[in-house]
């Protein structure tokens, strides 16, 4: 018993809504909730004073350990190995992109350089089947299969053909099918969409009408959010299940209540079919490396998003936080099983980007960006079982010699990020002193969504 210490991956977070403190160990996902003054016991103390229950508990849920850090260490370094092994042989996430066109000139557009550069290609229906007969070779047999439609904007007017035909192949070969869309065309696609079509789409908005149409520029520079939610509600008409993301800077960090008392008004977070995260909006690379600070003077990290959710609970409720991060701590939170993933985004997750020209990609966000190409999906005897193997690799590299106790979550940050900052993919885009604030706002605000939503397992230590 006195050989018992804190864990070196155990860190104690207060949950101000709640009254009391969670303590997780990043190594082993695990969570306990504990009284404040357990906690600055615990922190302050170590185990003298404690019962020998919350001493059982805290061990069962390894926050307490008999381990010396050496040990600790190796584990965690094993831990991070074999979440990239199992990100190799999980599922593969498919990205189909009808053109490279938008029609929209949102302010911020991260893909800019790339729509200007690149030729206006449109997939054709041949293209389209040797995109099937790849993708169809890279799924697991017996596996759920899935393709999502991503662009430029993919629902674009100029894209309905194709689109049609990549619907009808999908119900032949029995793929789902989501699509990414900015919303402003939906209403050429409404009999496209549905579970027998497109079953899911992931809308982009930008906070409230306020903030929204001054960023997001329509056709002959018009206004679009209206528009786009009106879409929202019929697409939800037709059992089409709606993802919202809500691109945030420090304008609409501001508005995030009043957009989510607007959502609420307009009936859509009853909606089981819809749901809404918040994520920071995507800084461009000529932004970052601009001289003029007023470019990037509204742009937020993470870790100030994080925190917002985590000190106002209706906020909490209402918005899930970025994904590739909160999802895993979410999972934490509630005692689930995290995603085999050892990075962020796709650095954790088998992707594979088609464009139309027959490119491959590993990033749907450098999808583009010709020297990220992995191959040809056109070549009847392109290789499919090494197009991500070297792109999962060197995200788990990153953080596999790491100190930092948050690896398993940050995944050193995203290589578009990287791209963004340094020109290249390799350097990590992740501070880990910045990251610690973001783990604690998200751990806060995914144990408060939890718990009103029903989610919690009964565990505590006292």
């Amino acid at each position: 018993m006195l050989d018992l210490r804190l864990s070196d991956f155990s860190v104690c977070i207060p949950v101000n809504e709640a009254g009391l403190t969670l303590a997780v160990n990043t190594c082993w996902g695990t969570s306990v909730a504990i009284s404040n003054e357990t906690a600055t016991q615990l922190t302050t103390h170590g185990i003298q004073g404690l019962s020998m229950a919350t001493i059982g508990t805290l061990i069962q849920h390894c926050v307490l350990t008999g381990q010396t850090p050496a040990q600790e260490r190796k584990i965690f370094r094993q831990v991070i190995v074999e979440r990239g092994k199992r990100a190799l042989s999980a599922d593969v996430r498919a990205y189909l992109m009808p053109s490279y066109d938008c029609n929209l000139k949102c302010v911020y557009c991260f893909q800019h350089k790339i729509r200007r550069a690149m030729p206006s290609t449109r997939m054709s229906e041949q293209t389209a089947l040797a995109a099937f007969r790849y993708l169809e070779a890279m799924f697991h047999e017996g596996t759920p299969r899935g393709i999502t439609l991503y662009g430029g904007e993919p629902l674009g007017p100029d894209n309905r053909p194709i689109v049609e035909f990549i619907c009808s192949e999908s119900r032949r070969r029995q793929f789902s099918l989501m699509s990414a869309t900015h919303g402003w065309n939906l209403d050429q696609y409404f009999d496209l969409l549905g579970p027998k079509n497109i079953s899911v789409l992931h809308v982009t908005v930008d906070g409230p009408q306020s903030t929204h149409d001054r960023r997001r520029i329509g056709p002959h520079r018009g206004a679009t959010f209206e528009r786009i939610m009106a879409h929202i509600e019929i697409a939800l008409s037709r059992e089409t299940r709606i993802r919202m993301r809500v691109n945030v800077d420090a304008g609409v960090l501001d508005k995030l209540a009043e957009f989510g008392s607007y959502l609420e008004a307009r009936g859509l977070l009853a909606n089981p079919l819809f749901s809404v995260y918040v994520a920071p909006t995507f800084a461009t690379k000529s932004q970052l490396n601009s001289a003029r600070a007023e470019k990037t003077a509204t742009l937020i990290t993470e870790s100030a998003l994080a925190k917002k959710l985590g000190e106002h609970p209706d906020l909490a409720r209402t918005f899930g936080g970025h994904p590739p991060v909160y999802d895993r701590i979410a999972a934490l939170v509630t005692g689930s099983l995290p995603a085999p993933a050892a990075g962020h985004c796709c650095y954790g997750t088998r992707t594979i980007v088609l464009d139309p020209a027959g490119s491959i990609y590993s990033c749907v966000f450098l999808a583009g960006e010709r020297e990220y190409a992995v191959g040809c999906y056109l070549h009847p005897k392109h290789k499919v079982s090494n197009d991500t193997s070297e792109w999962i690799d060197q995200g788990t590299r990153r953080c596999a010699v790491t100190e930092c106790k948050y690896a398993l979550y940050c995944g050193a940050g995203s290589p578009y990020d990287s791209f963004a900052r340094h020109g290249t993919t390799i350097s990590s885009s992740c501070d880990c002193s910045d990251f610690e604030s973001a783990f604690a706002g998200y751990v806060s605000a995914a144990y408060v969504k939890a718990l009103s939503e029903g989610a919690l397992s009964d565990h505590a230590a006292d």
